[in-house]
């Protein structure tokens, strides 16, 4: 479909000062669990954190209206502003975003994409969103101005295809600009000659391209230019484009509250009797390792300091790509009829932990707010991919792709909030 502006367009950005750079740039924000956000706000004024915060982040003030919150936010951006933490590069360009780790590396072009690409098909989506944090997001990209944490995209393309040997050429054809991370992932960003610019932007051209993180950030850029439909900053997000084949997903567990129950006991036996009635089966296990689940269809679930392995029902023979998934059938068969845990319409009845954040965080939250963890099995990119290809919305927090690009690297300043005084880039 040919939309009113070109999906992907280069950008005349700002790029945090390599000095600053260790002290600025942070890691996702799901990347961190609210504890360590906590920390960093605490210990580092001058992350980006900072300017990214959400109620659970700020410690002297359980109920903060949003007004405080972008107020807050936009603060924070002030003071990078003001100790010029940044540069502005002062003309369009394309970026290379490398992520090197222990499982190999990804490589993607960090650019403009047209926000009206999320609704005209050109850009897909997997998974349905929470109406508090977009209205938050909503709220911060109006109010504090900035944008610096691209949504992640992906496109079908193999290490062998056209557009992965681009990117390879490019961050091949000079040292990289800028470099930070640690031995566990060392991040490298490349400024796009020129003359390979159309290149990159012309391989992709006809490409259908896939959200794999930021299906919130998507949804306060469709909301934000909604609101303000005719100014042109807010009619373009930042993003990241990275080959599918170069992805790796992690699980996304999930914590829950029951609403049903006066007793995990009571929890379990329902739990047990719904799921054996429809053919799978919840059994008892001495530890985690037990728990944790072999393959799809096991999810692991701990209760009041036990460990049991569930067996889910197996999907109908005709189901689609998204009711074959483990988030969905868990969502449909367990969270809503049993915990009375809808995760697609209440809000705070379900957390979300990563994988990568460990078991000891899931059994934690547990024990703090009284709730019941469940393991799951991660996903597969071609799952995602035929999720999103059928037009299915997966529960939020469906996967986690690790490792992700950071936020505090780049700026994309939208002439508003704290940067009113800038010219939108």
């Amino acid at each position: 479909m040919t939309g009113a502006q070109p999906l992907l367009a280069p950008f005349a950005g700002w790029l945090v000062k390599p000095d600053w750079a260790d002290r600025v740039i942070s890691r996702a924000y799901d990347n961190l669990t609210p504890g360590q956000r906590r920390s960093i706000v605490r210990e580092n004024p001058y992350s980006y954190v900072n300017v990214t915060r959400s109620s659970e982040d700020v410690l002297d003030d359980e109920n903060l209206s949003l007004d405080r919150l972008v107020r807050l936010g936009a603060a924070a951006l002030t003071r990078l502003l003001d100790a010029e933490v940044f540069a502005p590069t002062g003309r369009r360009s394309l970026y290379l975003y490398r992520l090197t780790h222990a499982r190999g590396s990804q490589t993607g072009m960090i650019c403009t994409v047209a926000v009206d690409g999320f609704a005209d098909g050109r850009i897909r989506i997997h998974e349905g969103v929470r109406e508090d944090r977009t209205e938050l997001l909503t709220s911060h990209l109006l109010g504090v101005g900035a944008t610096s944490h691209p949504v992640a995209l992906t496109v079908r393309a193999w290490a062998d295809s056209e557009y992965a040997t681009l990117l390879d050429a490019v961050a091949g054809a000079a040292p990289a600009d800028l470099e930070f991370g640690s031995h566990l992932v060392h991040h490298q960003i490349w400024t796009v000659p020129p003359t390979m610019t159309d290149d990159l932007l012309d391989v992709l051209s006809d490409k259908a391209l896939y959200v794999t993180d930021g299906h919130h950030r998507s949804a306060a850029a469709q909301r934000a230019l909604a609101q303000d439909p005719g100014n042109p900053s807010l009619s373009r997000t930042l993003a990241a484009v990275f080959p599918h084949s170069q992805l790796h997903v992690e699980a996304y567990h999930r914590v829950v509250a029951d609403q049903n129950h006066d007793s995990i006991k009571d929890c379990l036996w329902a739990l047990r009797s719904r799921v054996s009635y429809m053919g799978g089966e919840l059994e008892r296990v001495s530890d985690a390792d037990g728990a944790r689940p072999r393959h799809r269809g096991e999810v692991g679930v701990y209760a009041a300091g036990a460990w049991h392995r569930l067996t889910l029902p197996p999907p109908d023979s005709e189901a689609g790509a998204l009711d074959a998934l483990d988030v969905d059938r868990l969502r449909r068969l367990v969270l809503d009829p049993v915990l009375g845990a809808e995760e697609l319409a209440t809000t705070g009845t379900v957390g979300y932990v990563p994988d990568t954040a460990g078991l000891d965080e899931l059994i934690s939250r547990c024990e703090a707010d009284d709730r019941i963890g469940f393991v799951m099995y991660p996903l597969s990119v071609d799952e995602l991919l035929s999720v999103a290809d059928e037009g299915g919305k997966m529960p939020p927090k469906s996967s986690f792709f690790y490792p992700k690009p950071r936020a505090g690297a780049f700026l994309r300043v939208l002439g508003r909030g704290a940067t009113a005084h800038l010219s939108p880039s």
